[in-house]
């Protein structure tokens, strides 16, 4: 009785966990490594997703918004293989693929005051394995 209570106290702990947070693990499918993914929107206009390769236990980059500039970055710091790629709705991205990390791109581009848009991270590696966060809401 208590096994079960334990099992089913924990599976509950991770849900909220998992809602909470708002993070979103990959598929180990494939011997791929597992990423989460968690939302940093402090002020309601900038914000950062972070990714951490849960393989590995280490931060492995992140998304950046910044609202002033109407700067998108993707930050990719651990030499793991995989890439990231900060994504805005409007078609922006900032990418590291090409590049060994530590490395840090950056796109900019003047956008209309106060708009609200969705911003989201992918990990990406050989083999067209890609992965993406949940979009979170950002503003310029």
């Amino acid at each position: 009785m208590n096994a079960r209570l334990a099992a089913t106290v924990g599976a509950a702990a991770l849900a909220v966990g998992l809602v909470v947070t708002g993070s979103t693990p990959a598929s180990a499918a494939g011997g791929q490594d597992v990423f989460t993914f968690f939302p940093l929107i402090p002020d309601g206009k900038s914000g950062t997703i972070s990714v951490t390769n849960e393989t590995k236990n280490r931060a492995a980059g992140s998304a950046g918004w910044y609202s002033n500039g109407d700067k998108l970055e993707a930050r990719d710091v651990l030499a793991d293989g995989y890439g990231i790629e900060a994504h805005l709705s409007t078609g922006r991205v900032a990418t590291t693929d090409g590049h060994a990390s530590p490395y840090t791109a950056t796109k900019t581009g003047n956008l209309p005051e106060g708009k609200s848009y969705q911003m989201w991270v992918c990990v990406f590696g050989s083999g067209g394995y890609k992965k993406c966060s949940n979009k979170v809401w950002v503003k310029s």
